[in-house]
C-alpha cells in the first residue's frame, strides 16, 4: 500500500459560500452553456461570472455568481422574463444582437447583485450595466465624516476593477 506525508500539502483556506453583500460589483462572463430545463419544459442559458471586484472596495474579487436566463418556455412570463434579462446582459457587454453564447465569455460588466428573494443564501443579479458611462454610486459612509473635495478627473484606467 502506498503512503504519503501530508504534512506536506499546504492546507487550503475555507471556501467562502456565503451570499456577496448587496451592491454594484464588476463581473466577466467565465462559461455559458445553453440547456434544457430539468423539467423539459424549456431551454434556457447557464451562466457564471467571476466578480472582479466591489465598485468602491474592490474587494470579493475571484468570488462565482452563478444566473439561469429562461431563453424559451410553456410559460410565456418565464420565457419573456428570462429573454428581457439575457437582453439586458446582451446589452451591458457591448453586443445586444449577439446569437453565440460562445461570444458572451470575458464579457465585462457592472452588476447590481441582490439576495434571491425564493432563496436567501444565494445571490441575484438585479440588474446589468454597461461599463461604458457607469459612475459607481457614493459610498455609504461608515460613521459621519467632512465632505471630501471633488477630485479633478483622473486618466482613464485600463479597468475600472484594476
Amino acid at each position: 500500500m502506498g503512503s504519503f506525508d501530508a504534512s506536506a500539502y499546504e492546507q487550503k483556506p475555507e471556501y467562502d459560500n456565503s451570499p456577496l453583500p448587496v451592491g454594484d460589483y464588476y463581473l466577466e462572463i467565465e462559461s455559458a452553456i445553453v440547456k434544457e430545463t430539468a423539467n423539459g419544459k424549456g431551454v434556457g442559458c447557464n451562466v457564471v461570472f467571476n466578480v472582479l471586484g466591489d465598485v468602491h472596495t474592490k474587494e470579493h474579487s475571484g468570488r462565482k455568481v452563478f444566473s439561469w436566463y429562461t431563453l424559451q418556455h410553456q410559460s410565456d412570463l418565464a420565457q419573456t422574463i428570462g429573454q428581457d434579462q439575457f437582453h439586458e446582459l446582451r446589452c451591458a457587454i457591448g453586443n445586444p444582437t449577439l446569437n453565440d453564447t460562445d461570444l458572451l465569455i470575458g464579457g465585462n460588466f457592472v452588476a447590481t447583485i441582490g439576495i434571491d428573494k425564493k432563496e436567501p443564501t444565494r445571490n441575484q443579479i438585479k440588474k446589468a450595466k454597461s461599463l461604458e458611462g457607469y459612475k459607481a454610486p457614493a459610498a455609504k459612509p461608515a460613521g459621519a465624516s467632512a465632505p471630501t473635495p471633488a477630485a479633478a478627473p483622473a486618466a482613464k484606467a485600463a479597468n475600472p476593477w484594476d
